[in-house]
This record gives structure tokens, sequence and C-alpha cells, in this order.
């Protein structure tokens, strides 16, 4: 399940970066579209890094049974 959200948020990501680096030929980085463009962007790839955060830290974080028993 985790997977899948991951994905979903790794093409958002492509697709708006993707986007953004075609309209900065055409039009200046001020202009409004472009800095919700960027915004939008920024918010995905935080959400794409507080996945991959959680899933570390469930991996990572969980005690073995030989620490638990000791």
């Amino acid at each position: 399940m985790k997977t899948w959200v991951i994905f979903k948020l790794k093409c958002n990501i492509v697709l708006r970066k993707n986007l953004l680096n075609l309209l900065l030929l055409f039009f200046s980085p001020s202009k409004t579209f472009i800095v919700d463009l960027s915004q939008n962007l920024d918010k995905y790839i935080v959400l794409y890094q507080k996945e991959l955060i959680s899933i570390y830290y469930k991996q990572h974080n969980s005690k073995s049974v030989k620490n638990i028993a000791a």
C-alpha cells in the first residue's frame, strides 16, 4: 500500500517538475502561476520525503526480540 502512495507522489513530482521546467523556458519565474506551480511542487516533495522517512523509521526502529528479552 505504501509503495503505491510513494509511486503516485513520485509521478506527481516528475510531472510538475517537467511542466515547471517547460514553462520556465517561456515565462518569467515571477509570474503568479509559475510561483503557484513551484509551491505545489514543493508540497509534493515534502509529502514524498515524509513518506520515505516514515518507512525508514518503521524499518529501523523496531526492536529485536533479543533486546526486548534482555
